[in-house]
């Protein structure tokens, strides 16, 4: 299977059409191609969170639609609607709400799902299982993965991040920072901006825990000495 096209194909299964009267989130992202559109907040906070994530190198949402039954794929829900149209056969059809093409190499396809629906819907890990047996990744990402602070860090991260420190700044963050020190302690003791806070976030100079509170003045900041596991919150 050639997942890389998948990066790049069409969506298997539209959202968004114009005029529909269905709620649709629509948001731009670096590691996409063009505008991801998403159903529900719960999807929407997993392109913000990949994008983040310096694991995740490119991203694309309703890659490919499975028949779970026989591993055959199709670029379109439609094509396989149309390939069993006729016939007796009922297909398992499957579309992963995304694929994430990994630095590493590794392709994972993602499924967003909300733990109430799951609780309702227990028969749906026969899917992940049966991805399992086909040779595919799949990774369930419930809204539970993300705090209230997650939300919030996460998309103020993600508007900054192709924010850089000058190499001065750089430098005084990689061998004059404290161990441990405030937000508000960093700026003020310091002059430090959050722009350079965050930049140093994405460098691996500092960490912080994204999950506690929203980015201000009493979040603590500790050295990080290269390390940006603070940003790998999906489950990859």
């Amino acid at each position: 299977m050639q997942y890389d096209d998948h990066i790049h194909n069409e969506p298997a299964r539209t959202i968004y059409t114009r005029g529909l009267q269905k709620k649709v989130n629509r948001q731009a992202c670096r590691k996409a191609a063009g505008i991801v559109d998403t159903e529900c907040n719960g999807e929407s906070i997993i392109v913000v969170a990949a994008e983040v994530d310096p694991r995740v190198r490119r991203l694309a949402a309703q890659p490919i639609t499975f028949d779970l039954n026989t591993g055959e794929t199709f670029s379109k829900k439609s094509d396989l609607k149309e390939a069993v149209l006729g016939t007796r056969y009922k297909p398992w059809t499957y579309t992963p709400d995304f694929i994430f093409q990994l630095v590493n190499g590794q392709y994972v396809y993602v499924e967003g799902k909300h733990s109430l629906w799951l609780r309702s819907n227990p028969e749906f890990s026969r899917v992940a299982r049966a991805m399992g047996e086909l040779g595919h990744r799949l990774i369930l990402v419930p809204e539970t993965t993300f705090t209230r602070a997650h939300h919030h860090n996460l998309r103020i991260l993600r508007t900054l991040q192709t924010r850089h420190l000058t190499p001065e700044r750089h430098a005084w963050i990689d061998t004059q920072f404290p161990q441990s020190l405030s937000f508000g302690e960093a700026r003020r003791s310091f002059g430090v901006t959050g722009s350079e806070i965050c930049a140093a976030l994405f460098e691996g100079l500092i960490a912080t825990d994204l999950s506690l509170t929203a980015l201000g003045d009493r979040t603590k900041l500790v050295r990080a000495d290269g390390d940006v596991s603070h940003l790998q919150v999906l489950p990859l």
